[in-house]
């Protein structure tokens, strides 16, 4: 059980730290924006700021609902790629059909990804999604860490890319590589002593201390420390505020901790050696 808490309490400090998932957080920039998305289109060649090229005489502009392409049953509608067109280029470019072929087909390409993300079929909780030293990873915990990295935005796991997902995996491939080497590196004795810290700083989140309990701290050690000597320099209460803050914080905790515990000691009482009756009182904390 000691070993299980330890993982996770040492693991947690890997798992949610900023740094190792900022990576992961900048690739998923563009799904945060827009859960349908799967990469901003490439329109770097189009002069969207500059007057729009004059149309042939001729010209007539398609319905929204022409089917401008179709690519392995998915039929695409323009009014699909104006929508699109207009949330990438921010509302400065709203007509596909104003587009060179080239960047028709680059728009083209962006929603037939966006497609297959829809339409792609999710894989059970229970999937084994990778294996770390023989340690399986199932979908569910990926799911799981996915939704806490995105604030819920995102939850689902095969809905990202392959680089996403490559991401994703090694952040939680980091506390399983973590716990086999504390496993095999550090003594009983080291794994208890890092339990007990994660445990202590877990219980100091959780505990309030005022100002002025710090305040009659501070007074109760003014005062013992003037009736043993008169001249004694004592500090501002300012000064060592956190002192005092982190004292009672640990009062706090030993009182929780030994809250309705009962401890029994055994005395031996010596009785005479003529006796040969050996008897023993048990006081009561």
């Amino acid at each position: 059980m000691k070993k299980t808490i330890l993982a996770m309490g040492v693991s947690l400090l890997v798992l949610y730290s900023p740094v190792a998932a900022d990576a992961l957080k900048n690739s998923l920039t563009n799904i945060l924006n827009d859960k349908s998305s799967v990469g901003m289109v490439n329109l770097d060649n189009l002069s969207i700021n500059g007057k729009p090229k004059s149309r042939p005489t001729n010209f007539k502009k398609r319905s929204p609902n022409t089917i401008i392409s179709t690519v392995k049953g998915y039929k695409i509608r323009k009014k699909e790629a104006d929508a699109f067109l207009n949330k990438v280029t921010k509302g400065k470019v709203k007509d596909y059909d104003r587009l060179p072929k080239k960047q028709r087909k680059i728009v083209i390409a962006e929603l037939v990804k966006i497609h297959k993300v829809k339409n792609k079929k999710s894989r059970a909780p229970m999937a084994t999604i990778a294996t770390v030293n023989g340690v399986k990873i199932f979908k569910k915990e990926a799911d799981s860490f996915l939704k806490r990295m995105t604030s819920g935005k995102v939850k689902d796991f095969d809905k990202l890319n392959k680089k996403q997902r490559k991401l994703l995996i090694s952040d939680l491939a980091r506390p399983i590589v973590l716990k086999s080497i504390v496993e095999t590196s550090l003594t009983v004795e080291e794994k208890d002593a890092i339990l007990r810290q994660v445990w202590l700083e877990k219980q100091k989140r959780n505990i309030n201390v005022s100002s002025d309990e710090m305040l009659a701290l501070y007074e109760e050690k003014k005062a013992k420390s003037l009736a043993i000597n008169p001249n004694a320099v004592i500090p501002e209460y300012l000064t060592i505020g956190k002192q005092l803050k982190t004292e009672l914080v640990e009062k706090k905790i030993t009182e929780k901790l030994m809250k309705d515990v009962e401890i029994e000691i055994n005395l031996d009482n010596n009785t005479s050696k003529d006796s040969n009756v050996s008897s023993m009182t048990a006081d009561k904390i």
